[in-house]
């Protein structure tokens, strides 16, 4: 399962980033950001559910660590509440770039995974997975989507490969119903 981090601050303007303090920071997320962490792990905690179809509570939880060209603490600040509710250790040793060994990483692994990754490496990091119906994975993350699940479920019968699809999240008002 994959999720992009939470609301970000304006370019230029409120609303601003926060800390885990409240104070200012660029590179954190804003009130609405922090607001769909904690969201999101009141979702994953409770899964599996019929609202969120492919959703399972995940045993591991992985995150984009900060690096000198991606400052930004947002996946790291909204995987922490997620992992911290269904009480897992969060893993953010990779930095965007490394696509393919965290690939590699959660398919070694039999345990469900969720991935807070940098959205613009999300549609790359999705692609190292074997998947069946690679043509409907987006080429990118919508910039302006903040409220979407990526999930891989297993193929029936098939112990290699996945399908790809896209669910709403449905935790804050505005967020979008379809994908």
């Amino acid at each position: 399962m994959f999720v992009r981090h939470g609301e970000k601050p304006g370019e230029d303007g409120p609303p601003h980033g926060v800390n885990e303090h409240g104070a200012h920071d660029p590179e954190s997320l804003s009130v609405r950001g922090w607001m769909r962490a904690g969201a999101l792990g009141g979702l994953f905690a409770g899964a599996p559910m019929h609202s969120h179809p492919g959703l399972v509570r995940p045993k591991r939880v992985l995150a984009t660590a900060a690096s000198a060209g991606k400052k930004s603490h947002r996946e790291v600040a909204t995987a922490r509440p997620i992992a911290a509710r269904i009480g897992v250790t969060l893993e953010d040793s990779l930095a965007e770039g490394k696509e393919a060994h965290l690939a590699q990483d959660v398919l070694g692994q039999t345990e469900p995974a969720l991935i807070v990754w940098h959205h613009g490496a999300m549609a790359k990091l999705v692609g190292e997975f074997p998947v069946v119906n690679k043509s409907d994975i987006p080429q990118e993350w919508p910039e302006d989507r903040f409220d979407l699940i990526w999930v891989l479920v297993r193929e029936p019968g098939d112990a290699v490969n996945y399908r790809f699809t896209a669910i709403p999240q449905l935790l804050l008002a505005d967020d979008q119903g379809n994908t």
